[in-house]
């Protein structure tokens, strides 16, 4: 059974593709992601407060890689915009596009831990 928040946060269906069915597996490695990037917030604000576009591509790219192996593509979705704002150098559009790039991170935690609770 899918918690509500993974369904509407990660393709589950993909995950379970990508994971062979192994559910068990697929949530481990969703929460290692999620305890790699624990401090996901203060990193993001302080990369782009820093202002090295550099840094900030490296960053998102980080992020954007382990959101789309976990189906997590809406997380995914925005990091990329963040990488690519930043690839331009468009600071001020990623400091407007930072909130909902820390809401879907949240999203994702959420649905992380829901799905912890009901898989065996």
């Amino acid at each position: 059974m899918n918690s509500n928040a993974a369904i509407l946060v990660l393709d589950m269906d993909e995950a379970l593709l990508r994971f062979s069915g192994n559910r068990q597996i697929f949530v481990k490695l969703l929460l290692r992601f999620l305890e790699l990037n624990a401090q996901v917030r203060e990193k993001a604000e302080g990369v782009v407060q820093g202002g090295d576009c550099d840094e900030i591509v490296l960053f998102f790219h980080s992020i954007k890689g382990g959101a789309a192996n976990l189906s997590a593509k809406r997380l995914a979705a925005q990091s990329a915009l963040l990488e690519n704002l930043a690839r331009v150098g468009d600071v001020e559009g990623i400091k407007q596009e930072l909130p909902a790039f820390h809401a879907l991170f949240e999203e994702v935690a959420i649905a992380a831990r829901e799905l912890s609770d009901s898989t065996p």
